[in-house]
């Protein structure tokens, strides 16, 4: 009788399948409609939407729940100017805030410490 090498062939496609390529997962992205609340999860340390667009200038709410251990924030910078974000707070907790956005690019970051430089930063751009 002759066995199929079919099985086998497929096997080693999904093994080559799961390796690490180095290449790092897409963020995911959320778009919200100026005047409306984009919610964001930070925890240790990173966003989560890690990009955000924004249709239209104006106010927009945003809620940060703390899932770390750590304290953080979510501040939006255009440039090198804060326009706005949360207050530092405990994990375990959600804050928000209210910023009037104009259209362009504005950066999320955590200010607490070296936490931007671990990596808890993000975009948000107002279309």
């Amino acid at each position: 009788m002759r066995r199929s090498s079919l099985p086998a062939a497929l096997l080693a496609v999904l093994l080559l399948g799961c390796g690490d390529d180095g290449e790092e997962a897409p963020e995911r992205a959320l778009t919200v409609p100026t005047g409306g609340t984009v919610r964001v999860v930070g925890d240790e340390y990173s966003f989560d939407p890690a990009r955000v667009v924004v249709k239209g200038a104006g106010p927009l709410t945003i809620r940060l729940a703390n899932r770390g251990s750590l304290a953080h924030n979510l501040r939006l910078f255009r440039v090198d100017e804060d326009v706005g974000g949360t207050r530092t707070f405990p994990g375990g907790r959600t804050e928000s805030a209210r910023v009037n956005l104009e259209h362009g690019n504005y950066e999320m970051v955590c200010t607490v410490g070296d936490h931007a430089e671990l990596g808890m930063t993000g975009t948000l751009e107002v279309r």
